[in-house]
């Protein structure tokens, strides 16, 4: 008899086990069912069958200036410097204004957001009136990426440097790039033409790796600028769209 009760209990322990194993397999598989969300609350205006999809972020290298690899003039009158470069991100719009010479009341309506769990690795200038944002991503299937959020409003920044954030926090509102005009007023850079265009440009750092040396370095060798585990962008954010907003739209 006590043979049987030490069988049955045997038994009964096999079965918990491989329950709570089948268990903590199911949740994990479901907790980490969207690994990368996409960086937007909504989807850009340059979409694909979008008003601006002339700009699409989707298109092939080079196809139009929003996408990786298109052709940059830099220039540096300072060193009496012209380098043609390549584009390092991916661009997303999200609203375009008519210029009509009043900037200081306009705001984007969307919102950036941590495309998943991270760490904060710098909160600062980027280019043209706009700042950054660079967060050193893991996610909870085992990548390790950096990504800069860059051409951020900077007054709309919501993190600081060191912070751990959560997938999907809001880090701040994409901003628009402006220059000071003869008379030292504040105008748009030429985007696209007599528009104020707001907008996310969004680099991806493949090695996920912290080190001492700058992200970005004008006039360097390298033809995008930046440091050398630079790479396209397009895989992470059709990754994030597929989880944020369903199905993807191809080009």
């Amino acid at each position: 008899m006590n043979m049987i009760n030490k069988s049955y209990r045997v038994f009964f322990l096999v079965i918990f086990l491989l329950f709570f194993q089948y268990f903590n397999v199911y949740a994990g598989g479901a907790k980490c069912s969207k690994p990368v969300i996409f960086p937007l609350l909504s989807k850009p205006i340059n979409d694909t069958g979008q008003e601006y999809d002339n700009y699409d972020w989707r298109s092939s290298h080079g196809a139009n200036q929003a996408v990786y690899k298109s052709y940059r003039i830099r220039q540096s009158s300072a060193k009496n410097i012209t380098k043609k470069s390549f584009h390092a991100a991916r661009d997303l719009y999200t609203d375009v204004y008519n210029d009509n010479g009043n900037y200081n009341l306009l705001k984007s309506r969307n919102y950036v957001r941590a495309v998943s769990d991270g760490k904060v690795l710098e909160v600062g200038y980027f280019y043209a009136g706009t700042y950054k944002v660079t967060v050193l991503h893991n996610t909870c299937d085992g990548r390790s990426f950096i990504i800069r959020y860059g051409e951020l409003d900077p007054e709309s920044i919501k993190v600081s440097v060191g912070q751990d954030i959560l997938q999907g926090q809001i880090l701040g509102r994409p901003g628009f790039l402006s220059k000071k005009d003869k008379n030292q007023n504040k105008v748009p850079i030429d985007v696209i033409l007599d528009k104020v265009v707001f907008m996310l440009h969004f680099e991806y750092f493949s090695k996920g790796e912290v080190t001492n040396k700058p992200f970005s370095k004008a006039f360097s060798n390298n033809r995008f600028d930046r440091r050398a585990d630079i790479e396209d962008a397009l895989d992470i954010l059709e990754e994030g769209y597929v989880n944020s907003f369903g199905e993807l739209l191809k080009p």
